[in-house]
């Protein structure tokens, strides 16, 4: 269907290219992985490690330094951590490597029907576009790609009408990373209440049933709360990123409201802790509560065009299902009080969805069709900008995941019309 069979020897020689740059890329990234080890540059990894080992000793994480989580993430990382940290960085290294591969299979499985085939180049080229965010969660030790995995498994096991088994990997996802709640708003709105029902189950269970044991559940339940009241409510009551400070608005964090944060208000975008000239992109100088205005008011037009380009029908195709998941995706990267770089991993699906619709433009207008491609190159664009301090604190990643965003609107209009 739009693909060469496997057995082309044309596919066959395209495959095996394709395998071994695969092989030399992770060969490298893992010779760097080694040199920081050597060197001692462990980033968040060994904040995990310290968060497993405080649940083997039995010791609090209420005031373990840079750990934002819930005690779930520490107490399933804690066997990890049982025979020290250089099993345990580079354990976790490799099952990220994993994780990753399977991100993009998961992602072309939502993108497609189990009969097509695409060629060897389609399936690397999304993880080529996304290998700089990704290679930036492997350096850092961070929990983005699982976060990934676990929100396409739920797409797919979504669309195959697994409704009940799509929830739980959503449910595992918040309790690991709060983040992803909001797509409880998305299922709600396309009515697939058993997948709310289920993640919030599974995340009940996985936040204060399954950690008791470990924890002890009066402590647990203690430590759910401090979080909840240090991390979750600045956010939902005054727009902030917990207790990030000032750090949640350097050019690093690419969410909607650092971004209009950063335009807004005199804000120094610079990293403090680099000690550089302060970088200043604001366009006025608004009040806190006229800046969250702001934001609630972009974001409310960016849900009204979802709705607008989505429409009230569930969507029955696979590509329109895609489309509709990938705008989800984008919508819940805005939305996040924090967007670092590795976060925009995520960006996997909805790149797929655009080429695989590329591949079959006779369903797109050549107005959608141009978008897509602005989209895609966009993306490209603002990854090289990432060098530059100035292009990120103006928010290059955000833009180009609003190109892709009106890009996918206009093309899921598209499948609705054909449809």
């Amino acid at each position: 269907m739009g693909g060469q069979s496997p057995s082309d020897p044309g596919e066959r020689t395209a495959a095996r290219r394709t395998m071994r740059v695969s092989c030399v890329l992770v060969i490298l990234l893992t010779a760097y992985m080694v040199v920081k080890f050597l060197n001692g540059d462990f980033k968040d990894a060994e904040v995990w490690y310290d968060a497993g080992r405080r649940v083997l000793s039995g010791e609090s994480l209420a005031n373990l330094p840079h750990y934002r989580y819930p005690p779930t993430f520490a107490v399933l990382v804690a066997p990890l951590t049982f025979f020290g940290f250089g099993p345990f960085f580079f354990s976790w290294y490799a099952i990220n490597l994993l994780l990753f591969r399977q991100c993009g299979r998961l992602a072309r499985g939502i993108c497609s029907s189990g009969a097509d085939r695409s060629p060897a180049r389609r399936n690397w080229l999304p993880l080529l576009m996304v290998a700089p965010f990704a290679v930036d969660d492997l350096v850092l030790g961070q929990t983005n790609i699982l976060i990934t995995a676990l929100l396409y498994w739920t797409f797919l096991a979504d669309a195959r009408n697994r409704e009940w088994l799509a929830g739980l990997p959503l449910g595992a996802a918040i309790a690991v990373k709060v983040f992803p709640v909001p797509l409880l708003v998305y299922f709600a709105y396309r009515l697939r209440l058993r997948v709310v029902a289920s993640a919030l189950l599974a995340c009940a269970l996985l936040m204060i049933v399954i950690p008791a044991p470990a924890r002890g559940f009066r402590r647990n339940l203690g430590e759910v709360g401090a979080w909840g009241r240090r991390v979750v409510m600045p956010f939902v009551t005054e727009g902030k990123a917990g207790d990030w400070g000032q750090h949640s608005l350097d050019f690093g964090n690419q969410s909607l409201p650092a971004v209009a944060r950063r335009y807004l208000t005199h804000v120094d975008a610079q990293v403090m802790a680099r000690q550089l000239p302060p970088i200043y992109v604001n366009l006025a100088d608004l009040s806190e509560s006229q800046v969250n205005s702001v934001v609630l008011g972009i974001f409310a037009i960016l849900c009204a065009t979802f709705a607008v380009s989505c429409g009230l029908r569930r969507p029955d195709r696979p590509e329109h299902r895609a489309v509709e998941y990938s705008l989800a995706t984008i919508l819940l990267l805005m939305a996040s009080a924090l967007s670092w770089t590795y976060f925009f991993v995520m960006l996997l699906l909805p790149v797929t969805a655009a080429l695989q619709l590329l591949r079959s433009k006779e369903k797109l207008a050549a107005s959608s069709g141009w978008a897509l491609r602005a989209a895609l190159w966009g993306l490209a664009l603002a990854t090289v900008l990432l060098v530059n301090h100035h292009a990120r604190a103006l928010g290059n990643l955000f833009w180009a995941a609003v190109l892709f965003f009106v890009a996918l609107a206009m093309a899921c209009r598209d499948l609705r019309r054909d449809r």
